[in-house]
C-alpha cells in the first residue's frame, strides 16, 4: 500500500482538480439514475439475459444443466455455472428471478469499483482520485450493459480485478497469491476466457524474474480450474461435459475477424468505448516506454489479446468489451500516476471531458428505455409482462424466443437459448426434430417471437424448417414490441382471440 504522503491528485492543478472532481460526481449520479430507470423498465434484458435466469430457474428446481433435449425441453449453453449458481442461492433467500439477477450484478458492480478503487491506489491515486476515476469506469458502454443485464459477464471481470488488486497490494507472498488464485478460478468459474487475468499476473511474474511465485500461482489456479471442472461435471450427472463439448465446437470461429471486431465494432457503435480504447492503447503505448514489464502494462496486453480471441467467435457482441474497458482504465491511471508522467493535466483533462459527454449519452439512455433503439437500448419488461399477461394460465408450455417470458407466465422456459438451438441443428439436423413435431402437433400453448415470421433476421435464430411449420401451424395474434405473439390454429379461441384483437394492432 502506498503511503498517503505520496498519493496524488487528480492533478496538480486546484481548478482541474475540481473539475474532475465534479465530472466524477455527475457520472455517478446519472448512473444511478440509469440503474434505477434500466432495471425498473427492463433495459438490456435481452434473451441471453434469460438465458442466464432460465439456467438459474432450473436449479432451483433441482436442475443443473439440463440435457441438450429431455423432459423439459431443449437445452444447451456454453455458460459456465459460478453466476447462476449465485444467482439461484439468492432466489433461495427470496429475491424473484429478476430481482435476484439484478441484486447479484449490482454486487458485482460495487466489487467491481472496490477493485479498481485499490488498484489505483495502490498505483499512487489519492484516495477521492481513485474513487472518481472508479466510478469513471462504468462510462463505457459494455460496462453499463454488464450493469443493467444479467449475464456473466461482469462478475468475472470483477473477480479477475479483485485478483489483481491483491497481487498489487504490498507483499506479495505465498498467502496473497493462494488467495488471487481462488479469484482467478472463481472467474474461470463464471467465464472461461477470464483466465487473461491469471495470465497477465503470471507473465508479468516472470518478467519479473519470479519463478517460483508464477509457478505457485499457476499451479494454484490450475488445480483449482481444474476442481471447477470435475465438481460441476460431477454434480450435474456429466451433463456439464456434454452439453459444453456440444455447443462449444459448433459455433463457427474467426481470428482475423477478431481482431477486426475489437476496433470497429466500439468505432461504429459505442463511441465512449472507442474513446477509452484510445486512451488505454496511448497509456499503453507511453507507460511501455518506461515501464514495459509493469503489471498494468502486462495487464492491458492480455486484456486485448483476449478481448481479440473473444470477439473471433460467431455471435459475439458489445458485451464483451467490459475487460478491454476496465484494463484501459487501470493503464491510463497507471501511466497519470507513474512518477516520471509530466502530462497528468492533460490525462486528467482528456478523461474529464469523455466523462461528461458519456454522461450526456447515459442520461439519454436512461430517459428514452421505450424507445427501441439498439439490441441493448430497448426496456423488455413491460412487452414480456403484457404477453405473458395476455397468453394467460395455460397448461401447455409456451414455446418463446425470450426465454424469461415463460419464467414471467410461471412455467420453466421449453428452450434455454434459441440461438444456440439453431447453431447446433445447422450441423447436427436431427437435433431439431422434436421441435418441429411439437409445433406440427400444436403442442404449444403459444409461441412468442420477437418479430414476425417474415422478417429476414428470424432464420438467425430459427431453423427455416421450424418458422415454415410455425407459418403452417399458428397465427399470430398480437403484436408487441419484440413480442410477437402465435397461437395455435383452429383451437379454440386462436382464432377468435385474433379477430378481437387485431393481429396488426401495435
Amino acid at each position: 500500500m502506498v503511503d498517503d504522503s505520496t498519493t496524488k491528485g487528480a492533478t496538480d492543478s486546484g481548478i482541474l482538480n475540481c473539475l474532475f472532481y465534479a465530472a466524477g460526481g455527475l457520472f455517478a449520479a446519472v448512473t444511478l439514475f440509469l440503474v434505477y430507470r434500466g432495471w425498473h423498465e427492463g433495459l438490456s434484458l435481452t434473451p441471453t439475459s434469460g438465458t442466464w435466469i432460465a439456467l438459474a430457474v432450473d436449479l432451483k428446481h433441482g436442475m443443473f444443466y439440463r440435457p441438450m433435449y429431455g423432459d423439459l425441453g431443449y437445452g444447451g449453453t456454453r455458460y459456465m455455472p459460478l453466476h447462476f449458481v449465485l444467482h439461484a442461492l439468492l432466489m433461495w433467500l427470496g429475491l424473484g428471478p429478476v430481482a435476484a439477477g439484478h441484486a447479484l450484478e449490482g454486487m458485482a458492480g460495487l466489487g467491481l469499483l472496490f477493485g479498481i478503487y485499490r488498484i489505483l491506489r495502490g498505483l499512487g491515486a489519492g484516495a477521492w482520485t481513485a474513487a472518481c476515476f472508479a466510478v469513471m469506469a462504468l462510462a463505457p458502454k459494455a460496462l453499463q450493459i454488464g450493469i443493467l443485464s444479467i449475464r456473466g459477464d461482469l462478475l468475472p471481470t470483477t473477480l479477475v480485478v479483485l485478483g489483481l488488486a491483491v497481487c498489487l497490494a504490498g507483499n506479495l507472498g505465498r498467502w496473497r497469491l493462494l488467495g488471487a488464485s481462488v479469484l482467478f478460478a472463481m472467474a474461470f468459474a463464471t467465464k472461461p476466457t477470464s483466465l487473461y487475468g491469471v495470465g497477465a499476473v503470471v507473465l508479468w511474474l516472470l518478467l519479473q524474474r519470479q519463478i517460483g511465485k508464477a509457478a505457485l500461482l499457476l499451479v494454484a489456479t490450475g488445480v483449482e480450474c481444474a476442481g471447477v471442472i470435475g465438481l460441476t461435471a460431477l454434480t450435474s450427472g456429466g451433463r456439464f461435459i456434454t452439453v459444453f463439448r456440444a455447443c462449444a465446437t459448433t459455433a463457427g470461429y474467426n481470428l482475423p475477424a477478431g481482431v477486426w471486431r475489437l476496433i470497429n465494432m466500439p468505432a461504429l457503435g459505442m463511441p465512449v468505448d472507442f474513446v477509452f480504447l484510445i486512451l488505454g492503447f496511448a497509456g499503453f503505448l507511453l507507460l511501455a516506454r518506461k515501464k514495459l514489464t509493469s503489471l498494468p502494462v502486462v495487464f492491458f496486453a492480455c486484456a486485448v489479446a483476449s478481448t481479440a480471441i473473444v470477439m473471433g467467435a460467431d455471435g459475439t457482441n458489445l458485451n464483451h468489451f467490459v475487460d478491454v474497458g476496465v484494463a484501459s482504465v487501470v493503464v491510463f491511471a497507471a501511466w497519470m500516476f507513474d512518477g516520471e508522467t509530466r502530462e497528468r493535466e492533460f490525462g486528467a483533462a482528456a478523461l474529464l471531458m469523455v466523462t461528461v459527454f458519456a454522461s450526456c449519452a447515459t442520461f439519454y439512455s436512461a430517459r428514452h428505455t421505450k424507445d427501441g433503439g439498439g439490441y441493448f437500448d430497448f426496456g423488455y419488461s413491460s412487452s414480456l409482462n403484457e404477453a405473458a399477461a395476455f397468453i394467460g394460465k395455460t397448461d401447455k408450455p409456451i414455446l418463446a424466443s425470450h426465454p424469461l417470458l415463460p419464467i414471467l407466465a410461471g412455467q420453466q422456459p421449453y428452450m434455454l437459448d434459441v440461438w444456440m438451438f439453431r447453431i447446433v441443428s445447422d450441423t447436427h439436423p436431427e437435433y431439431e426434430r422434436h421441435l418441429s413435431d411439437a409445433i406440427r402437433q400444436r403442442k404449444f400453448g403459444a409461441i412468442v417471437l420477437e418479430e414476425d415470421l417474415g422478417v429476414n433476421y428470424l432464420p438467425y435464430f430459427l431453423p427455416r424448417q421450424e418458422t415454415d411449420d410455425i407459418r403452417a401451424n399458428y397465427v399470430l395474434v398480437k403484436k408487441l414490441p419484440r413480442a410477437y405473439i402465435f397461437l395455435p390454429k383452429g383451437v379454440e379461441g386462436g382464432s377468435a382471440t385474433a379477430a378481437a384483437s387485431g393481429a396488426g394492432t401495435n
